[in-house]
Order: structure tokens, then sequence, then C-alpha cells
């Protein structure tokens, strides 16, 4: 009887171990769905792709904002996981060089992604990855802070 308990704790653990592994991974979107989006949310889009030509590691580059332009949220399709996983690592500089004493900050992990958001001294920023992409909100007033995780929610970053 103790062994069949036993074994049945083990089974279960298993279970529950490879169902938290395989919610650790996400997956990643396309430009076509970030601008279907933004244009559902009456957002401006704005293709920058040309002006990363001498960064061979972009695919695509597309900018979306409010008309208001109070913010603006960034998408970017790159070559491959490794070069994106840089990317998210070179703009999390950035955003962590925004953290004073008072910043409230969060940051998740997972097998294909990672995600970073700073609210400090009045501003909000955010960088996250899934795959092949990346998403960057750059400092913008933390009052557009829910308005901006409502799009990336939605957008599923």
């Amino acid at each position: 009887m103790k062994k069949a308990i036993k074994l049945t704790a083990v089974v279960l653990s298993v279970i529950l171990l490879a169902s938290l592994l395989t919610s650790c991974k996400k997956n990643p979107s396309d430009t076509a769905a970030f601008k279907q989006l933004a244009e559902k949310s009456g957002f401006e889009i704005h293709d920058v792709t040309q002006q990363y030509a001498d960064a061979p590691q972009i695919k695509e580059a597309t900018v979306v904002a409010p008309s208001s332009r109070e913010f603006q949220i960034e998408f970017y399709v790159i070559t491959d996981k490794d070069s994106a996983k840089q990317l998210y690592l070179a703009q999390s500089e950035v955003v962590d060089g925004y953290k004073d004493s008072n910043f409230i900050g969060t940051s998740s992990n997972g097998q294909n992604y990672a995600r970073r958001t700073v609210v400090t001294n009045g501003k909000y920023l955010m960088v996250s990855y899934i795959e092949n992409t990346m998403v960057y909100v750059p400092p913008t007033d933390k009052t557009n802070k829910d308005a901006i995780e409502k799009f990336l929610k939605n957008f599923g970053y």
C-alpha cells in the first residue's frame, strides 16, 4: 500500500513538473498580427525596417503608437533566436539603466522567452522576446503603463 502511494506521488510530481516545463514556453507572434492588433486599437502603424539596413539581424521592424503619440511600442523580427536573445539582453541593460532606489520591476524567463519591466521616476519601460521576435517599449510616462500592458497582453507578450 505504501509503495502504491509513493508511486502515485512520484507520477503526480512528474506530471506536474512536465506541465510546468511545457507552460514555460510561449509561441511567438508575427508582424501581421502586431499590425492587426494595432489597427484594431486605433494606433498608427509605421514600418521602420529601412532604418535598420545596417543591422542585418533585424528582418522587420514596426512601430505603433496612438494618434496622440503618448507612447510607442516597437516590434522586431530577428533572423534567429540567439540574435533575438542578445538584442533582448542589450535592451535589458537600457531598461535597467533607468532603475533608481524607488523602482518597481518585474522579470520573467522561460524556455524561449524573457520579459523585463521597470517603473521608476514616473517612467515605464519594457522589453520582451519570444523565439526570434522582440517587443520594446521605450521610456514613457508611467500613466501609459495600463494601456501598454493591455495591448501587450492581447498580443501575447
